[in-house]
């Protein structure tokens, strides 16, 4: 999920993306899904962003769609978080 700002900054017309409604810790919030291509090391993986107007932060990853496409460590004694890709075919 990305601030609407974010898309609109990309060319993306937020408005006419498919509309959900999800709940938050802020309550209910409309959101506009859009195929997208998100851009890291190793290559764009393609996933359904939600954009929103007045989301408090730049952007949410979601387990769906972005973390499902890799392993991920988080080691806490160390503070060290990894990310290793998940390359399917």
């Amino acid at each position: 999920m990305f601030n609407a700002g974010i898309g609109r900054f990309i060319g993306l017309d937020i408005q006419s993306g498919d509309v959900e409604i999800t709940q938050g810790i802020g309550g209910p919030l409309s959101v506009y899904i859009h195929e997208i291509a998100l851009y890291i090391p190793g290559g764009p993986v393609n996933v359904r962003a939600a954009f929103a107007e007045n989301l408090p932060v730049s952007g949410l990853l979601g387990m769906n769609g972005f973390f499902d496409n890799f392993i991920v460590t988080f080691d806490q004694s160390s503070l060290i978080f990894e990310i290793e890709r998940i390359h399917r075919a």
